[in-house]
């Protein structure tokens, strides 16, 4: 048999050994219940409140103002106790009858033991002191690593260049940048960031080459909760909702599968997403800066990337020359190289400055950066020399050399250049299209130096 004849015998023994305090009054303020935890947070016995009006055990009490409101004060600090005591967390909830009237109020102090508010205090404090943390790293993540003064070169093709990207950073247009392997092109979409007024927003930058293609769905729009077998229990948020606000840069956008340009080209016409397995799209507010190393007009051609999505993504068009065809930035570049080693003291002889300059560098800023590091690893003395070079890099070297001059650098460059044309030509089979996309540069700057230097297509 139950030891409880009554269920407000069980109430009244269930709330008294709750740690936190319970009171309720009626509509007339006076106290019918309050537990020992409340008593003793007013210094009273428990027998003593009851019959109480709680406005004259505690006089600042808002009773009046939650029976008359009908709303509850949720979460607020009060001094319950007399003179100097803690204040503690206190919730006012209404009460009502079973037709919705109002019956009275229950005061609820949260906190009877004042070290348990400190502590929870301190937990707080600590988590929001995490919590800014992560948003600082998450933001450092998703903040620009470059901008113009990042980007070496002051040849006049680079100046034409730069000013481009101030212009086309403060539109809101789509722009496709263009370039050979190794050129910069990353560089420059986090300078168009940098530049934009989006520079405090993200900038999200997703490598379309590196992505599996049975993953490329989900890491651009995310995926809902048992969206698929092996997927997190929470979902995930996908790239392009990361950069909202911000840049998305879609770098070689050219290896994207077309199935997923399919579904771009609809969140760029919609400015919003919906992750797989959601019905429920979400707004998405970003400025798309995309590049590639491929040749677009073949693939639209081919039928390998869509012509619409093109058309969305080429409003602007940034075009980095290969480096061969900026050879005023090339010593510049591998000086500036050598300084970021600590060895500005080191100094190129004049025969490795000619081949530097000769060379066609296919592989653009980046092959000469880690030759230039190669070079000054391998150098013996303060003068890095032809020889320190990678063997397959400068095959220029090989060439006979005259002794270099003041008046003469050009003529060993102009020598060495046509060499090289007349050698690539001559293994193309005499294709003026394919030697132009071995040596990096365009087809009509083949055919300028064609005729600059007096060589024949037959010939070749």
């Amino acid at each position: 048999m139950s030891p409880f004849t009554k269920n407000s015998e069980m109430t009244s023994l269930i709330l008294d050994s709750l740690p936190m305090g319970v009171l309720f009054c009626d509509m007339d303020y006076i106290i019918r219940f309050v537990n020992k935890a409340y008593a003793d947070l007013l210094g009273r016995r428990p027998e003593e409140l009851l019959g109480c009006d709680i406005t004259e055990i505690i006089p600042h009490s808002r009773a009046r103002v939650v029976l008359r409101d009908g709303r509850a004060e949720m979460g607020e600090l009060c001094q319950l106790g007399p003179g100097n005591a803690l204040p503690v967390v206190v919730n006012r909830i209404p009460v009502r009858d079973g037709q919705g009237r109002l019956a009275g109020m229950v005061s609820q102090a949260i906190f009877n033991d004042p070290e348990e508010l400190k502590k929870l205090s301190s937990k707080i404090d600590h988590l929001g002191h995490t919590l800014n943390q992560y948003k600082r790293r998450i933001k450092a993540s998703l903040a620009p690593q470059y901008s113009l003064r990042s980007i070496l070169g002051e040849s006049a093709p680079m100046r034409r260049l730069k000013q481009q990207v101030r212009s086309y950073a403060q539109l809101d247009a789509p722009v496709l940048i263009l370039g050979a392997t190794g050129a910069g092109k990353e560089l420059f979409a986090h300078a168009l960031h940098a530049e934009s007024p989006r520079a405090e927003g993200p900038l999200v930058s997703i490598n379309c080459a590196a992505i599996p293609k049975d993953l490329f769905e989900s890491e651009l729009f995310g995926y809902a909760r048992g969206a698929f077998s092996g997927a997190h229990q929470d979902g995930k948020i996908g790239q392009i909702e990361l950069a909202d606000k911000g840049t998305l840069f879609l770098d070689e956008i050219g290896e994207m599968p077309p199935e997923i340009q399919a579904k771009l080209l609809r969140v760029l016409e919609s400015r919003s997403v919906c992750r797989v397995g959601s019905v429920n799209a979400r707004n998405v507010d970003f400025r798309l800066v995309a590049a590639t190393n491929r040749n677009i007009s073949a693939m639209l051609s081919a039928g390998s990337f869509r012509e619409d999505l093109y058309y969305r993504i080429n409003t602007f068009v940034l075009e980095i020359p290969p480096l061969c065809e900026r050879a005023d930035d090339i010593l510049p570049i591998a000086r500036y190289v050598l300084s970021r080693m600590g060895l500005e003291h080191l100094a190129f002889a004049p025969e490795a400055e000619a081949a530097m300059l000769a060379f066609s560098w296919p592989g653009n800023v980046r092959q000469l950066h880690n030759a230039v590091v190669h070079a000054a690893t391998m150098r013996h003395g303060d003068m890095i020399q032809v020889d320190d070079f990678p063997p397959d890099t400068l095959p220029s070297a090989d060439l006979p050399m005259r002794a270099v001059a003041a008046g003469d650098l050009s003529d060993i460059m102009a020598d060495t250049e046509a060499v090289v044309i007349r050698k690539v030509l001559a293994e193309q089979g005499g294709n003026v299209s394919r030697t132009a996309r071995t040596l990096h540069i365009a087809r009509a700057t083949l055919y300028e130096k064609l005729r600059k230097y007096g060589i024949s297509r037959r010939g070749a």
